[in-house]
């Protein structure tokens, strides 16, 4: 007799209604079959057996089938009791459709379901993604006069949840509530940990807060997934209320809350907190995991703190917890991006040796390291090593050779990779054509990275910002700045326009060309344009103006700047000391020089050479220095006399 792949939406069709003559079991079947009552004694005998198998999580299908047959045969007297037992267990075996053909079997045999029989149904039906199909059997409840437990709404709530309805099972859940029916537990750990998924951390908090006064109590899974999903929402400071709150109320917290909560903390850079978690942690007997490790290691790494990473991980290993994948690939990460990829090949050694096979993820971090380092003939044996070992190239690792080749000038080889990315049906990104169109301009090739550029643009590639500005840079550098002001104006979006970066590429690439009036129209329109000049936009025009003799008008805008809240910087008194130099207007530039002192700048070495070669070539300004405090006179000189 088969009971597999049965449809549930068939099944329910019939399911409360008379069958038709095509049945698993005939009423004639069942009289003409003799019945065992010597089967283990009493019959009731038998069902009490039967209850225990069930209870004992043990049976196969085979045998709930078995056994159901037997009690057909052997029984006077059939209680639906003991077919929920083996209902009950072929659900756990999810054997769902099998479970509505049993019931069917039920039904015909005139063995009317209890409130137990039909919340085993709802629960198959949501096992099999047929919700709607469980509001039917939900509907049979009511039909029958049963009232709906707690079982049966948490196991339509589980239901809803599984398939992406959690408002609406919250919704339910409260219409439910308002009826008298009381969740429990599990119900609300449903809903609230439904909630966290879809990131709604602040009504799982409030759910929670109705479960304690509804129920008078909570558990540490419930705090743990609202903790953890407050955490990832970088709600940190309402997880630590929950943390306090979970202990007031005299539940202990695991390894799973202080772990959510030290990552938390991690990823805002509070490493000081997370310590301190994560001592407490210990403090308490409760031994830090994998995840615990790689939260800490992982924060210390995104502030540059590899010593501290590195003695984490020596703790981590000399406490018995074994570093995974994560961890090797995080700390590898970290060291080749500290330019210590020496030790980050180490690293990868021990990783081998401890049964760790690198994986994308790590070559691409020592690709990275290797070519930062200028060791480009190890990177490309990384990149390899990939294909050679069974796995395959990403994006990302092509993109870091390409970067690699491109910061030492070699092309052509970058080139050859980008050609290699189109036979391997890898789409080159943005950030490809954006690294190849900065080379290119880098070398003065200005036609190739413009028809790269259009080439990105005809694969269907919306150049970004960044792609923007670099092509931007790459003309202003090459003198092609009519082709930068025909770039810059034929973008018509206004992400361009209103980005500062890109503004000043086009001010200093218009000054370099010596359009300044073109540069000052633009520097003057930046605040029509909602934007605010910084320190490098007014360095930029300031320069461009000393460099014309244009130097009453560098002074307004070096004394507007600060008046503006823009504090000028070492590289502001420079340009305009060298600006008064050049006009061997010598008072001025000292009248400066003290000023610079004061905030604590130095003079560079143009400055330093253009002030000793006046003092060369006219000893008059030999007594102007002189009068200059003696630190002041070290300082002006401090390049010459390391």
């Amino acid at each position: 007799m088969q009971f597999r792949n049965v449809n549930p939406r068939t099944l329910l069709a019939s399911l409360f209604t008379n069958p038709s003559s095509q049945i698993f079991i005939s009423k004639s079947q069942i009289r003409n079959t003799s019945r065992r009552k010597n089967f283990l004694g009493h019959p009731s005998q038998f069902e009490y057996f039967v209850r225990e198998q069930c209870k004992s999580g043990k049976i196969k299908l085979d045998d709930a089938l078995q056994y159901f047959h037997k009690l057909v045969q052997i029984q006077s007297t059939l209680s639906i009791d003991t077919f929920n037992h083996i209902l009950g267990s072929m659900a756990k075996l999810r054997c769902y459709s099998d479970v509505f053909s049993i019931h069917k079997n039920l039904s015909f045999l005139g063995i009317g379901p209890n409130l137990c029989t039909l919340n085993i149904l709802i629960n198959c039906c949501c096992h099999l993604s047929s919700v709607d199909c469980g509001f039917c059997v939900f509907g049979e409840i009511l039909k029958r006069g049963f009232e709906p437990d707690s079982i049966t709404i948490g196991t339509l709530v589980k239901g809803m949840c599984m398939v992406g309805e959690v408002l609406s099972a919250v919704h339910l859940f409260d219409k439910m509530t308002e009826k008298g029916v009381k969740g429990n537990v599990f119900t609300y750990g449903i809903l609230i940990n439904g909630l966290c998924k879809i990131h709604e951390s602040g009504l799982a908090v409030e759910l929670h807060r109705k479960m304690l006064e509804s129920i008078g109590k909570a558990n540490v899974l419930t705090y743990s997934m609202i903790i953890d999903s407050l955490c990832k929402d970088g709600l940190i400071t309402e997880a630590l209320e929950m943390f306090l709150e979970m202990e007031s109320v005299n539940i202990s917290p695991d390894v799973v809350v202080y772990s959510s909560l030290i990552n938390g903390l991690c990823k805002l850079g509070r490493l000081m907190e997370a310590m301190n978690f994560f001592n407490k942690m210990v403090g308490q007997g409760i031994s830090a995991d994998v995840v615990t490790y790689n939260s800490l290691i992982h924060g210390f790494c995104q502030l540059d703190f590899w010593k501290e990473a590195t003695r984490i991980f020596n703790h981590m290993v000399g406490h018995g917890v074994s570093p995974d994948i994560v961890t090797f690939t995080v700390l590898i990460d970290c060291l080749c991006k500290k330019g210590k990829v020496g030790e980050a090949y180490k690293l990868v050694e021990l990783m081998i040796q401890l049964g760790k096979e690198p994986n994308i993820y790590t070559c691409n971090s020592l690709i990275y390291g290797f070519c930062m380092s200028g060791k480009l003939d190890d990177a490309e044996k990384v990149f390899k090593s990939i294909v050679d070992k069974g796995g395959e190239h990403n994006v990302t690792s092509y993109n870091i050779l390409i970067n690699g080749y491109c910061k030492h000038q070699m092309i052509h080889d970058a080139l050859r990779l980008f050609q290699e990315m189109h036979c391997k049906s890898l789409k080159p990104t943005s950030v490809t054509y954006s690294t190849l169109v900065g080379a290119l301009c880098q070398t003065g090739r200005v036609r190739t990275a413009q028809k790269l550029f259009k080439d990105m643009q005809v694969c269907g590639l919306s150049p970004d910002l960044h792609a923007y500005s670099v092509l931007l840079a790459g003309l202003c550098k090459n003198g092609h700045i009519e082709e930068a002001i025909c770039l810059f104006e034929a973008v018509k979006s206004t992400e361009l326009e209103s980005n500062i970066e890109v503004v000043c590429i086009l001010i200093n690439g218009m000054c370099r060309a010596g359009k300044l009036g073109e540069a000052r129209k633009q520097f003057d329109e930046l605040s029509k344009k909602g934007l605010v000049p910084d320190v490098v936009t007014y360095n930029i025009m300031i320069n461009g103006l000393c460099k014309k003799g244009m130097l009453s008008e560098a002074c307004e805008l070096f004394l507007q700047m600060e008046e503006k809240g823009c504090s000028p910087d070492s590289i502001s008194f420079n340009i305009i000391i060298q600006g008064f130099l050049r006009e061997n207007e010598i008072d001025k530039a000292m009248h400066l020089f003290g000023e610079m002192r004061n905030r604590n700048f130095l003079p560079n070495e143009a400055v330093s050479e253009m002030l000793l070669h006046l003092v060369l070539v006219d000893e008059q300004h030999c007594a102007t220095v002189e009068r200059l405090p003696n630190v002041l006179q070290k300082d002006l000189f401090h390049v010459k006399s390391v």
